[in-house]
């Protein structure tokens, strides 16, 4: 009885031991992992600086102007139009700080974003004006003789089929976001993905300004013109003139302006997410970034044009006075709108990144559309899409923590 009773007692004691064991293995590993947690939340840094730019396609924001005689200009030369809707590649910087406070899911931002291009040229380009002929006849002996013939002379014409177009073009784009975000993660990127939803304010504002000269002669006709105008050669022949080139065509010209913005802000949302590739956080990683975001902009849209263009008929003989006509004459004219509206935007990103403890390094592709934003129009109110899209990079600075 007393071993069975003592035994009892072995027994107890070493529950009592390993449940104490336990205790204190399940204590130690709470208090480890918490000073653990507590230690990698306070190396993390809490304020990101982030700088770099994208590579715009910048199509226009506007429309060229397009005068009525555009499709009367020889094929073979410059289209007005073409001229002035190249624009160069667009370099945008931009920029963003983001602070995540300590012990905290929440990241609060602000972001900017701003685009330049411009155009500036001058095409001139003319038809090769090729050989026509003057006719003359011979009609008696000069100083020293001569040969009784018809002569026919070789002239090269003194107009041709041109076009002079000059054009200049500026725009820009500026894009302000303030959000505040919080990282609700996602099991399926990982144990160092992150997913962070956002949501806040964008502002946006778009300018442009352009002006068109246009020049040209077209639909030229050579032809040759009955006439008694003598030529005379002092040591040849006295020829009166039987018939002498002339010149027939159309000269036109044009020259338009405009001025046109948008300026706007509304509610914005977006979601930013990471997938870690390869690496660890301790050392560095490689990671595949993704993004969407979307915003409805109340604003106001804003346009001044001006512009004019006439033509005339002209006609001239090689050696007599030039006629002209007028076929037709578009004065002066301005116009002014101005009008609220909503304008939808929807953009997306993807690209990759080097992470290091304190530092990252981003490339990839991201695109903003804004529907109806711009209206183009140069008689009457016209939208068209603003379409920012190119390749991007950025480098980031962790600071704190």
């Amino acid at each position: 009885m007393s071993e069975l009773l003592h035994d009892n007692a072995d027994g107890a004691n070493l529950r009592w031991a390993l449940l104490a064991s336990a205790s204190a293995l399940a204590l130690t590993s709470y208090i480890t992992s918490t000073n653990l947690a507590n230690a990698e939340d306070a190396d993390r840094p809490t304020v990101w600086i982030e700088l770099g730019g994208q590579l715009e396609h910048a199509a226009r924001i506007d429309k060229p102007f397009a005068a009525g005689f555009y499709d009367q200009i020889d094929p073979s030369l410059a289209a007005p139009t073409a001229t002035q809707n190249t624009l160069p590649l667009a370099a945008g910087p931009e920029g963003k700080i983001s602070v995540q406070p300590e012990e905290s899911d929440w990241v609060f931002s602000v972001g900017v974003r701003y685009g330049r291009a411009s155009n500036d040229r001058r095409t001139q380009e003319q038809t090769k004006p090729g050989n026509y002929y003057d006719v003359s006849k011979y009609n008696g002996p000069g100083i020293f003789g001569g040969k009784k013939c018809c002569q026919t002379h070789a002239t090269v014409p003194d107009h041709v089929n041109f076009a002079d177009i000059q054009s200049r073009h500026q725009e820009s784009d500026l894009v302000l976001d303030f959000q505040a975000g919080k990282d609700v993660g996602l099991g399926l990127l990982g144990r160092n993905g992150s997913s962070v939803i956002n949501a806040g304010v964008r502002f946006a504002q778009f300018t442009a300004k352009s002006t068109v000269t246009v020049k040209a002669n077209a639909d030229l006709q050579h032809y040759n013109q009955f006439t008694v105008f003598p030529s005379f050669a002092l040591f040849h022949h006295y020829y009166p003139q039987k018939y002498q080139l002339g010149s027939r065509f159309r000269a036109y010209s044009a020259a338009a302006a405009s001025a046109r913005s948008f300026r706007g802000a509304g509610p914005a949302v977006s979601w930013d997410a990471s997938a870690t590739l390869l690496g660890n956080p301790e050392s560095s990683e490689l990671a595949f970034d993704w993004g969407i975001n979307a915003a409805l902009l109340f604003g106001k849209q804003k346009v001044q044009t001006q512009h004019q263009s006439s033509g005339i008929y002209y006609s001239k003989v090689k050696f007599g006075p030039g006629h002209n006509s007028p076929l037709y004459t578009h004065p002066l004219k301005h116009y002014a709108r101005s009008r609220s509206v909503t304008v939808p935007n929807v953009g997306a990103m993807a690209g990759f990144s080097i992470k290091f403890p304190n530092a990252k390094v981003s490339m990839g592709y991201q695109a903003d559309f804004f529907f109806g934003a711009m209206d183009t129009g140069w008689d009457a109110r016209k939208t068209s899409n603003t379409v920012f899209r190119g390749p991007y990079a950025t480098i980031s600075i962790g600071l704190g923590g």
